[in-house]
């Protein structure tokens, strides 16, 4: 070929290239407002194309305008790792494993939710989805196409929601004068502790059954709101006594439980027993003298919840009719 033939050859591969990019050009730019037009009200920031062999993705600028970009601050050529050099630490395995397994073609689709990283350093979280849609004949990826979803404000009202719904859950357990738990869900624990006993567990397990002394009594002499008085003043004593782990209810007027796991009835009696004398001590509205009772059990091989609880109720018992303000183990 003649070096003229060679040089006209050349300008027409270029004059073809100059038509090939006007063209995508414009292809992008209908996508971009065709992307404005559907997916406005859903987060959605457009369709990304990923071309593998050369590593360069064309993406609607609305992907990086979110991450606080312009989009003249952008390189001409933004490769992959344009966007995977910004993810999240604790997402970054995830997102990429993901992708590794979708460009060897083992599952169909990419597709993660991911936190990525914005110009000014916070957090935007995007929802990405996208597939090979060409490969070589022996199955090597060589184009991807897909589309991107800002979810940020999804992710913040879901976090919002499970965060409502959790104390929810903790309020519906809870007695709402004692801030106890119900006589319901104190039962509901004691009973899952006695079933891991029951299944091999050697870890020891006692309950407190306490109970004001002469509550009617104090209610008949001052009115009911005293008696409420002295039943929440009873709560709080009891709470700064136990641990984090112990759990404690609110089981009827004026009578508690308390539920001690990894404690045997030695120190049970000694928790009861500081928790007799601060009431005891304790200053309240009217002049009365306000004491407790208490009877004490340590969970049993092969006993029953009914069991246990009857033998700390025994106690209880033993306590009331014995003089009262006592603990009985």
């Amino acid at each position: 070929m003649t070096e003229n033939k060679l040089n006209l050859e050349i300008q027409s591969l270029k004059k073809e290239l100059d038509s090939v990019k006007r063209l995508n050009n414009e292809l992008l730019k209908l996508q971009e407002e065709q992307d404005s037009l559907d997916f406005a009200w859903s987060g959605n920031l457009g369709h990304w194309f990923w071309d593998f062999q050369v590593n360069r993705v064309t993406f609607n600028p609305m992907k990086a305008i979110a991450l606080g970009f312009k989009k003249e601050e952008l390189p001409e050529y933004v490769d992959f790792q344009f966007f995977t050099d910004r993810l999240h630490p604790d997402d970054y395995e995830r997102v990429m494993d993901a992708m590794r397994d979708h460009l060897g073609n083992k599952i169909p689709v990419w597709e993660v939710r991911y936190r990525i990283k914005t110009k000014s350093g916070d957090y935007r979280t995007y929802y990405d989805r996208g597939k090979v849609t060409k490969r070589t004949a022996e199955g090597a990826p060589l184009f991807l196409s897909g589309i991107v979803f800002d979810v940020t404000e999804y992710e913040e009202e879901r976090r919002r929601l499970l965060e409502e719904n959790k104390e929810w859950a903790i309020q519906s357990k809870k007695d709402s004068m004692t801030g106890l738990y119900n006589r319901a869900n104190i039962l509901f624990e004691l009973g899952k502790l006695v079933n891991e006993a029951q299944v091999g567990s050697n870890k020891a397990l006692s309950i407190i059954l306490l109970d004001i002394d002469n509550l009617s009594h104090q209610n008949s002499l001052f009115g009911p709101l005293f008696g409420d008085e002295i039943i929440r003043k009873a709560s709080q004593i009891i709470e700064n006594h136990i641990k984090e782990e112990d759990y404690a209810g609110s089981f009827e007027g004026g009578k508690f439980m308390i539920v001690l796991p990894e404690t045997k009835k030695k120190e049970a009696h000694q928790i009861a027993d500081k928790i007799r004398q601060e009431l005891n001590a304790a200053d309240f509205s009217e002049p009365a003298e306000v004491t407790s009772s208490s009877g004490i059990a340590q969970y049993m091989p092969t006993e029953t919840v009914s069991q246990l609880f009857n033998r700390a109720d025994r106690m209880l018992y033993r306590g009331k009719t014995s003089g009262k303000n006592q603990v009985q183990s």
